[in-house]
């Protein structure tokens, strides 16, 4: 396929004939001569202006090309003062494909034109020889890729500066430097992880290109989940509903407001690190679907349907006991049904140091571990991903298999943020308060910004952050 680059080349290439041409032709089957506009026209008229094939020149213009109705119309090539265009016009404007340069200046435009100003895709090249690729808007660049003598960045920009701003991921050239996160004025400012020429992973809040340290700031920017169980239909009480001829009691719980959900606190620990009010929209939940081999929760499959229903992205959960793990993963594929938009199943593991002992110590909880995310993975399709607490990770983790490492974690830590893992979400409360469910309600947030998650999800969960 021909690279925008190329393709406006050629169409200028193409154009520098038919433009001599008709400077020929004039000469040889005669021509019109008049002021025009405060300048000398020569080339074809009517109705006393110029329409058809021209050259129009003044003090510090010069134009070849075609016209219509007395303006610059179709294509032509115009020099005024330092500046060239060569491309398309419209009604006296740029328009279509054209290029802009400058003499004795790398600096320079090429690509889409309308009214005058850059309008769709295109390339814009500075004086430093740095390069910005992507779709304008009325003469603006909101995102797309610039690359310097450093490296590339790929996201949004200042409008004025043409800086990374906002959103953005930079690899450098070689390949050893990365920085993916939030920028101001193109500098690093605001969450971001950054791994740089081998050394350390440094993943949290940044100042004015500063690393301020592995610190979680929670702003609406960021991307926030719950988990739920039967804990969060308290209280339950008992009613009496018929049944054919006879009436029975049944336990029923507290109701979820699915439509009123927002998160109104993050709990005492974490209050101090918000940014703003709180008041953040619940993008993921994932529900407690079954224990062990013999425990299915009644409130699943409700709950799902619930969540599904006003856009909240739905993951099944299940929480390990010490039993077999292949007979656990069956048990929990008899009783949750995972949608094809679902989440990746999620294996919560948080046994005691007495279970774990009971099933032969921790190489034998790795194996079963293994079996379940197998078999899970196979049915459903998607990855599994598992649930464990900071502590397990520090004094266990690096014990494990290379293939139980690979999975993706989610951690339960209620304090500072060590992303020391390959961690996609991070619980940090499990006093946070949900406005829609009763009481207590774990708190979660995405490892990434609202684009990672998007493309982790329309990845269909393989592009992960």
């Amino acid at each position: 396929m021909m690279s925008l680059s190329h393709a406006i080349s050629s169409c200028c290439m193409r154009l520098t004939p038919l433009l001599l041409l008709p400077s020929l032709l004039l000469s040889s089957c005669g021509h019109r001569t008049l002021s025009w506009q405060g300048g000398s026209y020569t080339g074809e008229v009517k109705d006393g202006v110029p329409d058809g094939w021209g050259i129009y020149r003044d003090d510090s213009t010069c134009y070849r090309g075609n016209w219509s109705k007395g303006q610059r119309d179709g294509m032509g090539y115009l020099t005024k003062g330092d500046t060239t265009y060569q491309g398309s016009f419209r009604q006296g404007h740029y328009e279509g494909e054209g290029r802009l340069s400058i003499k004795g200046s790398l600096s320079g435009y090429e690509g889409q034109w309308a009214h005058g100003v850059r309008q769709g895709q295109g390339v814009y090249t500075d004086t430093l020889g740095r390069t910005w690729t992507g779709r304008w808007t009325a003469d603006t660049l909101v995102s797309g890729t610039l690359c310097d003598s450093l490296g590339t960045y790929t996201g949004t920009f200042d409008r004025i500066s043409m800086l990374p701003s906002g959103f953005a991921k930079y690899v450098s050239h070689d390949g050893l430097s990365m920085y993916e996160g939030y920028w101001t004025n193109g500098r690093h400012n605001g969450f971001g992880i950054c791994s740089d020429n081998g050394r350390q992973l440094q993943c949290g809040w940044w100042k004015a290109g500063r690393f301020l340290g592995e610190r979680m700031k929670y702003t609406s920017a960021r991307v926030y989940g719950i988990d739920i169980s039967r804990y969060q239909h308290r209280p339950e009480r008992y009613i009496r509903i018929r049944r054919g001829r006879r009436r029975i009691r049944i336990k029923v719980g507290a109701p979820i407001a699915w439509k009123k959900l927002r998160i109104v606190h993050l709990g005492a620990a974490n209050s101090h690190n918000v940014v703003g009010h709180t008041d953040f929209p619940i993008s993921f939940c994932y529900i407690k679907s079954t224990q062990g081999t013999s425990l299915a929760s009644s409130y699943y499959a409700s709950d799902a349907r619930g969540a599904r229903s006003v856009g909240i992205r739905v993951g099944a959960y299940h929480f390990m006991s010490a039993a077999s793990g292949a007979a656990q993963a069956r048990w929990f594929l008899s009783k949750t049904h995972v949608a094809a938009g679902d989440l990746p199943p999620m294996l919560d593991v948080e046994l005691t140091n007495k279970q774990i002992r009971s099933m032969g110590g921790y190489s034998a909880l790795y194996s079963q571990m293994l079996s379940w995310l197998r078999i899970v993975g196979r049915a459903t399709g998607k990855r599994p991903i598992i649930y464990i607490s900071q502590n397990f990770v520090n004094r266990h983790w690096t014990n494990a298999p290379q293939e139980l490492q690979a999975y993706r974690v989610w951690i339960a830590r209620y304090g500072q943020y060590k992303p020391y893992v390959k961690l996609l979400y991070w619980q940090l409360s499990p006093w946070g308060k949900v406005r829609g469910i009763n009481g207590y309600v774990d708190i979660n947030v995405f490892n990434g910004s609202k684009e990672q998650y998007n493309r982790y999800i329309e990845s269909n969960f393989t592009d992960l952050p």
